[in-house]
């Protein structure tokens, strides 16, 4: 095999690898969603808690890079501070040593066994369903890295019996340009995981003489350059970031620059007391005529010695990154629309972890919901009132709330044509009806303002009897959507007869308060000419109410109903109850609209 024909295979090898890492990565992420969710969800300033969460999300998703850049997009989100960013950045830095620690197993003879894993995780994909198809892919990701790796490995036999590659490797002695190498591949290629695998095949290969194709030495010179070459990414992903998002990125350079330093007078330093204490003396002392593990090791201890000693000056760290990435003044008056309308939560850059992206959609969409609940309570004070005071934040917010039924929208289609699980398919294709709902709440709430606004041009106003009615049944609709929110944001159907309850309320409401505005007309105490502005209002709040319900009957597709114990729930009278302050408002209520009623009858 000639040199040319070794360097296809070597490519060729890379891209299997690469492949395979990818396939194996998606399909972990598909069945450790929900665990990722959940050690995400446990960030905190709990140093320790933020490497574990670092450590636990690389290695599942099998890319410090990828992580770095997601704890970008948070940051750029506002979901996390740059001291929570910096413990979770030294976490990941551990968590993506796994990749090295498995690409190691290759000088096992059990690499064959491991190359057949391609096969046979096929064969389950094939013929399993859901979560057995997902872990046949795996299965089959793991033995697609090892095909690539044997591939490279082939490769090499070319590549030793080059004399020009001979010399140039041998002549490659300087440790300064060795970490030039590891950095600017690793930049060039994105992935940490793939160079050093490259990295320990070239070490693997042994020449005629018995030496070794690179060093040790010389090795870990390189991993040393691929550790800094690793946030090439995140410095790229923070372009356009806001502050704090492109200093987490420095803080993840930061943070591999001086552990690199530190080691480097390790490194130095030891060899002059006692050859025994030099790196490369003792790791092939503990690990002896196995190169790759020895790589892989070294690979392992830097990370984890670097985070153990700069871990109590996080603060530094992040004090020093602000000072590097220093706040951009905007010039008075300048703000652009951009500024006003954008994302809550999510980052186009979390997409690259689709189970992390679903979670903070879900939280954007709760915003979006939010948003439109104050506008809401601004046309019910304009109602009750008369107070226009509000109405430019009315509408700027309404203006927010068009932009985000597009904007959530677009992005729930992104995450779907991701690899993600049925489950989560399920979810998105909810939330299209969610978002959809949640703007036609905004879209009522205007209605209200507008029949608030006809009031005043109209000279027109409503009896203390009606606004009382109003009150009462937007009451109530305020706490259906508490309950709506707190269920959604929580993946719950628990609240289901607290829901229900309401909404029926709110139904009774709408049928009681019409009659009772017949009733008042009878009895002359509103006016004609205001009726049907009344009616209006009402029948917008019943629609906001059926539109909150939605919200919560989106859920109905991929959340399991929660079994109901036979002391909270009486079946006797068919239909689910709301809690007992419910009830006593609806009992009131029934009163009035009796009476009101009995009024109308004798009027007839």
């Amino acid at each position: 095999m000639n040199l040319f024909e070794s360097i296809l295979f070597l490519l060729g090898g890379l891209g299997t690898f690469l492949i395979g890492l990818k396939i194996m990565s998606d399909n972990l992420q598909n069945i450790a969603g929900d665990r990722l969710k959940l050690l995400l969800n446990k960030v905190s300033n709990n140093k320790f808690m933020g490497i574990a969460t670092g450590a636990g999300i690389t290695a599942v998703i099998q890319s410090s890079s990828a992580t770095t850049v997601m704890i970008v997009g948070f940051v750029n989100a506002g979901l996390m501070t740059l001291k929570q960013a910096t413990s979770i950045i030294m976490g990941a830095n551990i968590g993506t040593t796994i990749t090295a620690q498995i690409t190691a197993l290759q000088s096992l003879p059990i690499t064959p066994f491991l190359t057949a894993l391609a096969c046979i995780g096929v064969f389950m994909a094939m013929f399993g369903k859901n979560k057995i198809a997902k872990i046949g892919m795996l299965i089959s990701g793991i033995g697609i890295i090892f095909v690539g790796m044997k591939f490279m490995s082939i490769s090499m036999d070319g590549v030793s019996k080059s004399q020009a590659v001979i010399n140039m490797l041998s002549s490659a002695t300087n440790p300064f340009l060795l970490m030039l190498i590891g950095l600017v591949f690793t930049a060039i290629i994105q992935s940490s995981s793939a160079t050093t695998s490259i990295l320990i095949t070239l070490c693997s290969v042994s020449l005629d003489g018995g030496a070794q194709l690179m060093t040790l030495k010389s090795a870990i010179f390189v991993t040393l350059g691929i550790n800094i070459g690793t946030c090439v990414t995140a410095i790229l992903a923070s372009i356009g970031a806001n502050t704090n998002a492109k200093r987490a990125s420095v803080i993840h350079l930061l943070f591999n620059v001086f552990g690199t330093a530190i080691f480097l007078i390790f490194i130095f330093v030891t060899p002059l007391i006692s050859k025994k204490l030099a790196m490369d003396y003792w790791l092939a002392k503990a690990f002896p005529n196995v190169v790759s593990t020895q790589i892989a090791m070294f690979h392992t201890i830097f990370n984890i010695i670097s985070t153990l000693v700069l871990l109590p000056f996080t603060g530094w760290l992040t004090k020093l990154a602000t000072l590097i990435v220093r706040e951009k003044k905007r010039p008075e008056g300048e703000e652009s629309e951009e500024v006003n309308y954008k994302f809550a939560f999510i980052d186009e850059r979390i997409l690259k972890t689709p189970s992390i992206a679903l979670m903070m959609l879900r939280k954007e969409v709760v915003a979006m919901a939010r948003l439109s609940k104050e506008n809401l309570d601004i046309a019910f004070e304009c109602i009750a009132e008369l107070n226009f005071d509000r109405q430019k934040e009315f509408e700027d917010r309404e203006k927010k709330i068009d932009f985000l039924n597009k904007k959530l929208t677009k992005y729930a289609v992104k995450i779907s044509t991701k690899d993600i699980s049925y489950k989560e398919e399920k979810e998105i294709a909810s939330f299209y009806h969610a978002i959809s709902d949640i703007e036609r709440v905004g879209d009522y709430a205007e209605n209200i303002c507008e029949s608030a606004q006809e009031l005043v041009d109209y000279k027109l106003s409503f009896s203390e009897k009606a606004i009382e009615e109003l009150t009462m049944m937007k009451s109530a609709v305020d706490k259906l959507y508490e309950n709506v929110i707190t269920s959604f944001e929580s993946k719950s159907l628990a609240l289901k007869e607290e829901v229900d309850g309401y909404e029926d309320l709110v139904d009774t409401y709408n049928d009681n308060l019409a009659k009772n505005h017949i009733a008042r007309l009878h009895n002359s105490e509103c006016s004609s000419e205001s009726g049907g502005i009344f009616l209006s209002i009402v029948s917008n709040m019943e629609r906001i109410a059926d539109h909150f319900r939605n919200v919560f009957k989106s859920m109905d597709t991929y959340v399991s109903p929660v079994k109901i114990k036979a002391n909270v729930k009486d079946n006797s009278n068919n239909g689910s109850q709301p809690t007992a302050d419910v009830v006593e408002n609806t009992a009131q209520d029934s009163d009035q609209n009796d009476n009101a009623i009995s009024k109308v009858s004798q009027n007839k």
